[in-house]
């Protein structure tokens, strides 16, 4: 016990940023308090000092007892003060162990020396951070069930349900079936399930337990060991087993309770000590005697047997290595050879089995603890005689008298790869999820297919990821893929299969997928099978991706250097990344409409209706980014304004639809005559014009004009109304800056107005050009 005490830190197991509540706090604040802290308990609290906690349980059983919602408060279900520990408690994992078996919960809140609450501390973490489940071995599922099985019917409500809870003091409730032999477990309905009803409508129990129940019902029977029941607690993430007989019929219920009561370390450990002393006690007498009564060799040898057999059913390999060489056994129990292959004799170095880099890593944990006149507790692979590679738990201490270390080995391997499990499962989690966030932030639809592929083609090992997507022909190209090869890559080729028919598009769209794990003995049709041939296939996943009610293309993942088994968890990640894929497709067809929108309507709003060029409203917005672009780089900026001459004339003689031709007739011309891909053209106003000509001179701007001139008289115009002449003519303004910071956009319009002004005055047909 002073072994695990001092090499286990309670108080790192602490959650402590928890939600807590008033005394007074109502039933809609209690719920919402366990939900925020996933259920695992809610402290009740008061100036700062703890006054009660509350779990699932008082509240189903609140509810059982038929307590109206709206009347419950936080002190009237909570549990006492005395539901807690104080941080001095802390130091010893065995007592807080005890303090749960008597109080029967699942969380306890920690409290401080001034009675402020500093966490909760859960059952679950105390009982993962102890990892006894090797003394589950040695006990069976009959020593510890209880066989007084709570029952209810599936037709009774969830609130009969939720008072019977209350009222027997049990967790679940098992949904009998009555057969000729018997009554066997038909469901079975927990607490959790009525507070997952409860919660989901809105602070009620409503329906029928037949509504909630879970089916099937895990069972195991009376001779399973704990430990079996252990793994298939976790295995299946459920609290309880009920326990059946050969013919299936039920008889009694296990808990994890019940576990965790069976689990007594100091018991483990008392059996190794007193073994070890009975046997050397034994061993000193008979030896001692050994010259004068030559029987008491057998009984010699009987005790050591008695004292192997013992050792033999523990699941664990006892050994003993000294100090000075650590990896070699002066000792090890015959289970040595279930957890490496190897008989105690041929194995008396453990360092030939242990990989190098995890060597390093187990030397570091035990001198430390050492160090620290600890036990140690270390964790290893070792390669088994089968040439498997599994995990081992090593953990022991030091004699300080005989300088030896005693400790016990044991295979993790299972608890490894469900970690390892665990593992892969929140990666592809993650990879969704990033994919996801990719969708919300990112408009831009192949940065989010080509992330996806990369992705998976990291996470599942295979050698092409691609996205395929199909033309309107029936033939598809590969859109994006990530390879590990080079030589692997079909980026941007077109693929015609030959054997791909309506129906196969029909099956897609109905989310048929395709696995292959070896494409030379698959069961597929010829020309299917050489076109995979062709591309290098020799295993693939195949997963559609829908746009709407069409079949856009599909989500594939080939493996080139070999046939595949392809697990069922690696389609499933392909289906899970295909579902915000789909969304991704979407959102990308209502992005190109809307672009398409708002170029129509960009069209609407910045071009003038009858020239077809740039209207007023662009003109004044780009005019101030014209000029702070020219004054950053220092270049010129020149403005021309311009005006038909007698224009109101011409539209009274010869009709305003002739007018609005002349118009359209006169932007034709500017247009034609602006060849610089910055210069613009707009219409001012009426019969003005103004054009805009960044990075041009004054004489650049003038040469422009000229040209403008020279078009106007080579277009012949008549305009018998003219004061100037038979012919059309224009007036011109032209200024010319270059921009700086002491000067607005709309002095230059000025001078440029003012400049027009003054070709009118002196006679029309004629230009003005000033510098600012």
């Amino acid at each position: 016990m002073e072994q695990l005490s001092s090499g286990l830190n309670l108080q790192t197991l602490v959650q402590a940023h928890v939600v807590s509540i008033a005394p007074r706090g109502s039933f809609n604040d209690i719920l919402h308090g366990l939900q925020k802290n996933k259920g695992l308990g809610l402290v009740v609290e008061e100036q700062g000092q703890f006054r009660g906690l509350i779990t699932q349980r008082e509240v189903i059983r609140a509810l059982g007892k038929g307590y109206a919602p709206q009347a419950i408060t936080a002190d009237q279900i909570m549990l006492p003060p005395d539901y807690s520990l104080h941080l001095s408690d802390l130091d010893d994992p065995l007592a807080v162990l005890g303090h749960f078996r008597r109080l029967g919960v699942d969380a306890l809140a920690v409290v401080n020396p001034s009675g402020g609450v500093e966490g909760l501390l859960t059952r679950q973490a105390l009982r993962e951070s102890l990892r006894p489940v090797d003394l589950l071995r040695i006990k069976r599922v009959a020593e510890v069930m209880v066989p007084d099985v709570a029952t209810i019917t599936a037709e009774a409500s969830l609130e009969e349900a939720a008072a019977l809870m209350a009222a027997r003091g049990v967790t679940s409730l098992v949904i009998p079936e009555k057969t000729s032999l018997g009554v066997r477990p038909w469901g079975i309905i927990t607490e959790k399930d009525l507070f997952e009803a409860l919660q989901h409508d809105g602070g009620t129990l409503s329906g029928t337990v037949a509504s909630r129940m879970s089916q099937p019902v895990l069972t195991v029977h009376p001779e399973q060991s704990l430990w079996q029941v252990n793994h298939l607690l976790k295995e299946h993430q459920v609290r309880r087993v009920v326990v059946v007989d050969d013919d299936g019929q039920m008889v009694g219920i296990v808990t994890q309770s019940n576990l965790l009561a069976a689990i007594d370390i100091a018991e483990a450990q008392g059996v190794i000590q007193v073994l070890t002393r009975e046997l050397n006690k034994a061993t000193a007498e008979l030896r001692w005697q050994l010259s004068r009564q030559q029987a008491i060799t057998v009984a010699i040898t009987e005790s050591e047997q008695r004292y192997n057999t013992l050792i033999s059913h523990l699941p664990v390999a006892i050994y003993r290595r000294d100090r000075d060489r650590l990896w070699q056994f002066s000792y090890v129990s015959d289970q040595i050879y279930q957890l490496t292959g190897y008989f105690p004799q041929d194995l008396t170095d453990l360092r030939q089995i242990i990989p190098a880099p995890d060597l390093v890593l187990a030397e570091r944990d035990i001198e430390q603890a050492l160090r620290q006149q600890r036990a140690y507790s270390t964790t290893y692979r070792i390669q088994h005689r089968d040439g498997c590679f599994r995990w081992l738990s090593d953990r022991g201490q030091l004699d300080p008298h005989s300088q030896m270390l005693h400790g016990v080995l044991l295979d993790v391997s299972d608890q490894q790869r469900t970690e390892e499990r665990l593992k892969t499962s929140l990666e592809r989690e993650m990879i969704v999820s990033t994919i996801i966030q990719d969708i919300r932030q990112s408009i831009r639809l192949e940065e989010i297919l080509q992330r996806a592929v990369t992705s998976i083609q990291q996470l599942l090992l295979s050698d092409r990821v691609l996205i395929y997507r199909f033309l309107p022909d029936g033939s598809g190209i590969v859109e994006v893929e990530a390879t590990t090869l080079p030589q692997y890559s079909i980026l941007g080729q077109v693929i015609h299969d030959p054997c791909f028919s309506k129906g196969t598009a029909q099956r897609f769209l109905e989310g048929r997928t395709v696995t292959i794990s070896d494409v030379n003995q698959a069961q597929l049709q010829d020309c299917y099978r050489e076109l995979l041939l062709s591309l290098q296939v020799q295993a693939n996943l195949v997963v559609p991706l829908l746009q709407g009610h069409d079949l856009w293309g599909l989500l594939i993942a080939h493996h080139c250097r070999s046939p595949r088994l392809w697990q069922r968890e690696e389609l499933f990640l392909l289906q899970r990344i295909a579902e915000p894929l789909t969304v991704a497709l979407q959102q990308a067809e209502m992005y190109q409409a809307l672009e398409l929108a708002n170029a129509n309507l960009q069209q609407m709003v910045y071009i003038d209706s009858l020239t077809d060029i740039g209207n007023r409203r662009c003109f004044d917005e780009l005019l101030p980014r014209e000029w702070r672009r020219c004054q950053r780089e220092q270049q010129p900026l020149s403005l021309v304004m311009l005006d038909i001459d007698c224009f109101k004339a011409y539209n009274d003689h010869y009709g305003h639809l002739q007018g609005d031709a002349i118009l359209k007739r006169v932007a034709e011309i500017l247009e034609s005559r602006l060849r610089r891909a910055g210069d613009l053209a707009t219409r001012f106003g009426g019969e003005e014009f103004a054009l805009l000509l960044p990075s041009t001179d004054q004489a650049g701007a003038i040469h422009v004009v000229e040209k403008i001139q020279a078009a106007l008289a080579e277009a012949n115009i008549t305009h018998a109304k003219s004061t100037v002449g038979p012919k059309l003519t224009a007036s011109f303004g032209i200024a010319t800056t270059v921009p700086t910071p002491d000067h607005s956009p709309a002095i230059l319009l000025s001078l440029a107005d003012q400049c027009l002004y003054e070709a009118k005055t002196l006679g029309r047909d004629r230009w003005v050009a000033k510098e600012l």
